[in-house]
């Protein structure tokens, strides 16, 4: 994939560690990373919303947790905390990527068993971008 703007999905499971999170985010050039999740934290610390907006930092990548585009479905189902502060996160959202490559990052490792799928597919409606899921 070439370095040009687009939105990824990216799921950290239960990895012990950044190094495809770090390698993905050099690689494709990613500008801002942002969490979907209602809760930014984890199992491991090294997920939770303080560390991961440290790495990020240290990378030279913006990090930004948009929790009106976490899920209260409990499954691949989005339903957001609110449709009104959801929409309104998408448009923030949409402004960055036309700026920079933009992460979109959950829990979930398979982006077809998480809502980040559909998050990406509304931002990839609103900005034309093209979505690319990452493992």
């Amino acid at each position: 994939m070439n370095k040009e703007s687009c939105i990824l999905t990216f799921g950290y499971g239960n990895r012990t560690d950044y190094d495809a999170f770090s390698s993905h985010l050099e690689i494709l050039n990613v500008a801002y990373v942002v969490d979907v999740r209602i809760k930014p934290r984890a199992w491991s610390a090294m997920w939770s919303e303080n560390q991961i907006n440290r790495f990020c930092e240290a990378q030279g990548v913006q990090y930004l947790s948009k929790r009106a585009l976490g899920n209260t479905s409990g499954n691949s189902d989005w339903i957001p905390p609110s449709d009104e502060d959801a929409d309104r996160a998408l448009a923030e959202v949409s402004q960055l990527a036309e700026i920079g490559t933009v992460l979109l990052l959950c829990a979930e490792l398979d982006p077809l068993k998480c809502h980040r799928k559909k998050v990406a597919e509304r931002l990839s409606e609103i900005t034309q971008k093209p979505i690319k899921h990452l493992i």
